[in-house]
């Protein structure tokens, strides 16, 4: 017993000793610095686990914020910078000292039918998202302006010349799109504006005697014009919601000329639809080539929205220019797919009409094929086999480039259109029904007094 204990006290003083040891460490430690930077070592040499963990912390806080927290990166768009290319090819080569965009260098002189085109393409970039100088754009789209006169496009060179129809309605649907730039910006073009224009229109081109869209004194009409007439009515309600503007009223004009289509032409035995028709002989002439199937297919998407009929669908027409009209590389020709007229014009407006329509793989595949075949020199060719870069063939390209975000934007803004329509309809059937149950309870009241006397 004494052994252990003995053991035990001996054990103590080994403790004690390994100590002792320590504090004259310590002590030796203290005194190699001086004052403050003395003590800061021994503290770190002595906790320095703890050291670590404080470091680590420190670090974190610095690096989690930047990580986390930093702003989204500018994920800027792939057609970017081919925008910019032919935006400057514009600048420098088709746009004369005033700022007005010329054909090319030979034909200086503006015209009106392209300064309505730029207008709607440096509207539709605009909108798509891609990077441009704001003031500039506002300068380039306000040219439309100087088209107009009399709340009537016209000619350049001759203020009192009315352009044809279709660039009358092709006008007011740049304006239209124009104005979403414009607005809050700038007074030039006002929603006023627009509807003394759209209704200058009406009267001046549309026959209530043959319920189409003419030229006065003609006799032959043309689908294309009576396309235009619905795909820029059809907007205009779906962006306005007015339904009324001075007496005419949109869906039923919509309708009207649909019917009229469907009378003067349409087959319907082979489902084609003609160019022309001549009021003078009562006879349909030329089957459509594509860019009159074109915009009726764009126009009837528009007029499908509100609730219009017509003996086929807009998607079944999409159908018959891709089988008549499109090869098997993508190209969209002008009269079928064995001639070897291909245009860039026909193929952005089928990238544009198919996007519209949300069928956004066509819309793809004829897009891809303007930047494979028809982009040239930081410029776009008018025609497949040939080398001419003009004005108008570049706005066509860059149509076609901004097609792709901007249908988004612009079939979001027509479909709330559409939803409050929808969310009416029923309130109204409802509200019908119940006044109908109701007269006919009166009516009934009515009879069973009248057979007691």
């Amino acid at each position: 017993m004494k052994r252990q204990e003995l053991d035990d006290s001996l054990a103590e003083i080994e403790k004690a000793r390994e100590y002792l040891k320590d504090s004259q460490k310590n002590l030796a430690r203290l005194k190699s610095g001086k004052g403050v930077k003395r003590k800061y070592r021994f503290l770190l040499q002595e906790n320095k686990i703890l050291v670590i963990l404080l470091s680590l912390l420190l670090i974190l806080s610095i690096v989690l914020p930047v990580v986390f927290l930093r702003p989204d990166p500018i994920i800027r768009d792939s057609m970017q910078e081919h925008v910019d290319t032919t935006l400057n090819l514009i600048f420098t080569n088709f746009t004369d000292n005033t700022g007005l965009p010329i054909v090319n260098e030979t034909l200086q002189t503006p015209s009106s039918e392209l300064l309505i085109l730029s207008s709607l393409t440096y509207a539709l970039i605009a909108q798509a998202g891609f990077e441009h100088d704001q003031e500039d754009f506002q300068i380039k789209v306000s040219q439309i302006i100087n088209a107009l006169e009399n709340d009537t496009f016209v000619t350049y060179d001759n203020r009192s010349e009315p352009l044809p129809i279709f660039y009358q309605f092709l006008g007011i649907y740049a304006l239209l799109q124009s104005r979403l730039i414009l607005e809050g910006s700038s007074d030039l073009i006002s929603s006023a504006m627009i509807q003394n224009i759209l209704v200058k229109t009406l009267d001046s081109y549309i026959s209530n005697e043959k319920g189409l869209i003419i030229q006065p004194i003609s006799n032959s009409s043309y689908l294309i014009d009576q396309s235009m007439a619905i795909w820029v009515l059809a907007t205009y309600k779906l962006l306005t919601g007015n339904s009324w503007v001075h007496g005419y009223y949109f869906e039923g004009l919509i309708q009207g000329l649909l019917d009229s289509v469907s009378e003067f032409f349409f087959n319907s035995t082979s489902f084609m639809l003609y160019q022309e028709y001549d009021h003078s002989v009562n006879e349909s002439r030329n089957y459509v080539a594509v860019e009159d199937l074109l915009f009726f297919t764009v126009a009837l998407s528009r007029a499908e929205r509100l609730y219009t009929y017509f003996e086929r669908s807009s998607s079944y027409f999409h159908q018959q220019i891709t089988n008549n009209f499109v090869d098997d590389e993508w190209f969209v020709h002008a009269i079928n797919t064995s001639d070897t007229e291909v245009y860039i014009k026909n193929q952005a407006f089928f990238t544009l009409v198919s996007y519209l329509m949300n069928l956004r793989n066509v819309g793809s595949e004829v897009q891809n094929k303007i930047t494979e075949s028809f982009s040239m020199n930081k410029g776009f060719i008018e025609k497949v086999g040939e080398e001419e870069i003009n004005c108008e063939s570049c706005l066509y390209g860059l149509m076609a480039l901004a097609s792709t975000n901007w249908s988004v934007i612009e079939n979001e803004r027509e479909y709330v259109n559409v939803v409050t329509q929808a969310t009416l309809s029923p309130f109204i059937t409802i509200f019908t029904t119940f006044m109908m149950v109701l007269i006919i309870k009166v009516w009934r009241r009515k009879l069973i007094v009248k057979r007691r006397w």
